[in-house]
């Protein structure tokens, strides 16, 4: 297996932008020396299902054979997981950051069952895109609401409602290296990404940790974000924690 250093690939959460995640790969770039690069997708919209979240993904890709390690946050799992596919050796591990995992349930719809969120975007959707949310809803409050929402941009329904295929679904069963970040301000049973970090207690082959804050974790803590990243690349790379 490859030591690294290793090329980052950011796969965003629904209505966010590459362009939110900049400063946080400003920080991981202070943080790890296991970092050849970061790229990251930028979404599509219009009539975009997961297939073409995952396109987006492989867009990004570095050309040559250096080591890729995938992060997905929130939605950003899904089309993740489905670009890892064909990434063969390349592929030397995977973080997901407030993410979903496959084993409860193929698509972000699904996952959300339990809530009234599905039920909400489906009646608020506008030719197939549905519009941002309000940020006050993962903890923003104040300026740094107003700047996040000034930047959001609508989010394509058919992605959210498509489930990934079951070759994707088990990939992280395999993977060697892979990372969950979680997010402190979750409650209740029903939120899909307390469910997901709540079910890798005790999980020897996950690397978890939770990070104070809530669910814009690259927005509100990018220094924590990035240097919890850059333990997992140092592990990553066999050089302990």
């Amino acid at each position: 297996m490859t030591q690294g250093p290793f090329h980052l690939v950011i796969c965003p959460g629904a209505w966010c932008p590459a362009s939110q995640w900049a400063g946080f790969a400003q920080s991981l770039g202070r943080s790890s020396s296991d970092v050849l690069g970061v790229s990251t997708a930028q979404w599509p919209v219009t009539g975009a299902g997961l297939l073409a979240h995952r396109d987006a993904v492989l867009a990004v890709l570095p050309a040559g054979d250096a080591p890729i390690v995938l992060l997905g946050h929130s939605f950003g799992t899904l089309p993740m997981l489905e670009a890892g596919l064909g990434l063969g050796a390349r592929l030397a591990g995977a973080i997901v950051v407030d993410g979903f995992l496959p084993e409860h349930g193929l698509s972000a719809f699904a996952q959300s069952a339990r809530s009234r969120g599905p039920e909400v975007m489906r009646a608020s959707a506008v030719d197939g895109t549905v519009p941002p949310p309000d940020p006050t809803i993962w903890g923003l409050r104040g300026a740094e609401a107003k700047r996040v929402a000034n930047h959001l941009q609508p989010h394509s329904l058919s992605s959210l409602e498509e489930g990934i295929s079951a070759d994707a679904a088990v990939l992280f069963d395999g993977m060697a290296r892979k990372a969950f970040i979680g997010a402190s301000a979750h409650q209740g049973a029903g939120n899909p990404f307390k469910r997901a970090f709540d079910g890798l207690e005790g999980r020897k082959d996950w690397f978890s940790v939770q990070i104070q804050g809530g669910h814009l974790l690259h927005i509100e803590r990018p220094d924590a974000l990035a240097y919890w990243c850059a333990q997992f690349l140092r592990m990553a790379a066999g050089k302990g924690f």
